[in-house]
């Protein structure tokens, strides 16, 4: 059996496998977050919310509102900007299709479920923070993911050691669970919420580097072929 897994991995590469992988986990976790709220199984997310609320201060009530800022659709469409046009400089086609992919999709797939499920935010009679949208998937935790863990899965892909490619990724998902718990902290999302939307994110991002993995393999194949 691990020859054939061998096998099978030097025919795709290391790097199409990990993506299908990650891909498949993303989709299944997402998929039990449905189920779950499907089922009405919801007393996780009230009762952490309430836990979360009860023990706030004010400092790192402060801190996790800078913290979510980092993940508020300007920022993020700032940091796109910016490192599409780093990318774009450096004449990095491949890398910024993906960028690019992932973080509009992404966008586009947040909104399209937040009004399918139409579920209510958190409430609480003295709120740290609010929103006016509905709340199952959280888009801060799905299109950070697709935006700082793009950025970081490209940087680290250029990194010329190991220890920068770990510190890199290290780094990246680090800001991403920040921003996800800040929405937890701040009472304007249930847990549920933001797992699934870092399941979504990683998902579709995953879904991205797959299929722009095999067209690059198709057009090396026809290249080839000539």
């Amino acid at each position: 059996m691990p020859a054939r897994v061998a096998r099978f991995v030097n025919v795709l590469g290391l790097e199409l496998v990990g993506g299908i992988l990650v891909l498949t986990l993303g989709a299944w976790i997402f998929g039990l977050t449905v189920e779950a709220l499907s089922d009405g199984d919801t007393h996780l997310d009230t009762r952490f919310a309430a836990w979360l609320h009860e023990h706030a201060t004010d400092g790192w009530t402060t801190f996790f509102e800078n913290v979510t800022r980092l993940g508020n659709v300007p920022v993020l469409a700032a940091v796109t900007l910016v490192a599409a046009i780093v990318l774009a400089r450096k004449r990095l086609t491949s890398e910024l299709e993906l960028l690019l992919l992932a973080a509009i999709g992404a966008e586009i797939l947040t909104v399209g479920l937040k009004l399918g499920f139409e579920r209510e935010r958190p409430f609480f009679p003295d709120p740290l923070a609010t929103e006016s949208t509905y709340s199952f998937p959280s888009g801060h935790a799905s299109v950070s993911l697709a935006v700082y863990g793009t950025i970081g899965y490209i940087a680290a892909r250029h990194a010329r050691t190991r220890r920068r490619q770990i510190g890199i990724l290290a780094a990246a998902a680090a800001l991403i669970l920040l921003i996800g718990f800040s929405r937890l902290y701040l009472g304007v999302h249930y847990l549920s919420d933001v797992i699934a939307g870092f399941s979504l994110g990683l998902a579709w991002v995953s879904l991205c580097v797959v299929l722009l993995h095999l067209r690059l393999r198709l057009r090396t194949r026809r290249q080839t072929s000539r």
